[in-house]
C-alpha cells in the first residue's frame, strides 16, 4: 500500500507541465483534501462540523503569458481546456469549469479583471468522487497560482496569512462552486481547504463562520479513509430529500414561531412535538440536533486529549446516520463492521454525503497499516471486492510551493 508524496504530486505537475507547454513552471501551488470527523448534514442546517485537512494533494504548476488566454491540462483528465479570460463562459471539458470558475469568482472579488494570460498543469492525489473534496483541493491551488502569479490584480499573496482574508478566499471559492459551476456545496470544503494545519482538526460553526484550529494529542492519530467503491448514482437525489426532509420540520415548528434552520432548536423542541411531528422529518431532525452536540463533545474531548472519547462520538454519530439519517448502506455498514474488529480501532463513521463511498476511521497511528490490512481482507471476504484504503494525517492548508522568488518548503 504506497501513497504518493506532496513531493511527487509536486514532481508530476512540473513534469506534465514540461512535456505540455515546453517550459519550466515558475509558480507552483498545492491544497489538500479534507475528511469530515463529525457533523454530517449539519452544514446546511446552520449547524456545526468537526473535519481535518488531509496529506492528498492537488497541486498546480504553472507561469503567466502574455495575451488573455489560458492553457490547463491535467494528469487526471485528456486534452488541453484552452479558453479566452474575457469569455470564460465558453464551452470547454466539465473539469475546466473549476479552473474557469476560480479565475471569474477570483477576478469578481478583486473587482479587475485578469492581469494576463496563463498556461496551468494539474496533478494530485486525492482520489476523485470518494467525498474527500477533491473539487475545493483543486479550487485552492489554483487560486493560489492565480494570487502568486499576479494574475489577479489588487492580491497578495501575504494577505492570505490572515485569517480574516482567507475567510474571504473561502466564500469566494464557494461562489465559485455555486455559481460558476453550478454544484451547490456549502462551506466547509473550501474552509478545510484553505485552513487546515498540520497536526490539528477544525471546527466551523456553519451560521456564525466562528471557528477553531483543535490540536490532536500526541501521538496525533491516523485519520484512516475506506472508499467502498459503490456506485454513487443515488447520492445527489438522496442528499436533495434529506434536505427536503429537514426543510418541512423547519416549516412545521416556523408555524409556532421564528426558525430559520433546525439550528434553532433544541431536542426538548423535538420531544415536545414529537407525536405531531411526520414521524420521517422527526428523525431526520433528531439527527441533526444529535449531531450538532456531538461536534461540541468532540471538540471538547479533543481538548482534554480524550482520543478514546472522540472515537466513541464518531461511532454514534454512525449509528445516528444509519437508524435516524438513514443515509447509510450494506457496504458502509459493512466497513464500519470491519473496522470495528480491527487492531488500532477508536472509532469510525460514514463521511460526506452518504448512501456510497466512503468512511473515516481514528486509528493508532503506531497500528494502523495493520488496521487498514485487516479492514480490506474482511470487507473483501464478506463484500466480494477490496476497499481502498488510504492511511492519511491532518495536514497543511494550501499554500505556495515555488514562487516568483523561488522555491519554498513542500
Amino acid at each position: 500500500m504506497v501513497e504518493t508524496t506532496a513531493s511527487q504530486c509536486v514532481t508530476s505537475a512540473r513534469m506534465l507541465f514540461a512535456r505540455t507547454f515546453g517550459a519550466e513552471a515558475v509558480v507552483v501551488a498545492l491544497a489538500p483534501g479534507r475528511v469530515e470527523l463529525l457533523g454530517n448534514h449539519t452544514d446546511y442546517n446552520g449547524g456545526l462540523v468537526l473535519a481535518s485537512a488531509i496529506d492528498r494533494w492537488t497541486v498546480a504548476a504553472g507561469r503567466v503569458v502574455p495575451g488573455r488566454e489560458a492553457g490547463v491540462v491535467s494528469t487526471a483528465f485528456p486534452g488541453t481546456d484552452r479558453f479566452r479570460l474575457d469569455a470564460l463562459d465558453e464551452v470547454g471539458p466539465g473539469w475546466g469549469r473549476y479552473v474557469r470558475g476560480v479565475a471569474w469568482a477570483l477576478s469578481e472579488w478583486s473587482g479587475a479583471p485578469l492581469a494576463g494570460g496563463f498556461e496551468l498543469a494539474l496533478a494530485g492525489n486525492v482520489p476523485l468522487g470518494a467525498g474527500l473534496s477533491s473539487s475545493a483541493s483543486l479550487q485552492g491551488a489554483i487560486a493560489v497560482f492565480l494570487i502568486a502569479g499576479g494574475i489577479v490584480r489588487g492580491l497578495d499573496i501575504d494577505r492570505l496569512t490572515n485569517d480574516a482574508e482567507l475567510m474571504e478566499l473561502a466564500k469566494t471559492l464557494q461562489r465559485s462552486e455555486n455559481e460558476f459551476v453550478g454544484v451547490g456545496s456549502g462551506l466547509l470544503d473550501q474552509f478545510s481547504a484553505l485552513f487546515g494545519r498540520e497536526g490539528h482538526a477544525l471546527t466551523l460553526d456553519c451560521r456564525t463562520l466562528e471557528f477553531a484550529r483543535l490540536l490532536l494529542p500526541h501521538p496525533a492519530p491516523a485519520i484512516v479513509i475506506c472508499d467502498s467503491k459503490t456506485a454513487r448514482k443515488l447520492t445527489e437525489s438522496m442528499y436533495n430529500q434529506r434536505r427536503a426532509e429537514c426543510e418541512q420540520v423547519v416549516a412545521f415548528f416556523r408555524k409556532e414561531r421564528p426558525v430559520t434552520q433546525l439550528r434553532d432548536l433544541s431536542l426538548a423542541d423535538l420531544d415536545a412535538y414529537w407525536d405531531a411531528l411526520d414521524p420521517v422529518g422527526r428523525r431526520r431532525a433528531r439527527h441533526v440536533l444529535t449531531e450538532n452536540e456531538r461536534v461540541r463533545e468532540g471538540a471538547a474531548a479533543l481538548m482534554k486529549g480524550d482520543l478514546p472519547a472522540f472515537g466513541r462520538l464518531m461511532s454514534a454519530s454512525h449509528a445516528s446516520s444509519r437508524d435516524d439519517f438513514e443515509n447509510s448502506s450494506e457496504s458502509l455498514d459493512a466497513l464500519i463492521e470491519a473496522a470495528e474488529g480491527s487492531p488500532g480501532f477508536l472509532g469510525g463513521k460514514l463521511t460526506g454525503a452518504g448512501w456510497a463511498g466512503c468512511t473515516v476511521n481514528l486509528v493508532r497511528d503506531d497500528l494502523a497499516m495493520d488496521f487498514a490490512e485487516s479492514v480490506r481482507e474482511t470487507f473483501a471476504r464478506e463484500q466480494g471486492v477490496f476497499p481502498d484504503v488510504h492511511i492519511c494525517r491532518a495536514a497543511e492548508g494550501a499554500r505556495l510551493v515555488q514562487g516568483l522568488s523561488g522555491p519554498q518548503s513542500s
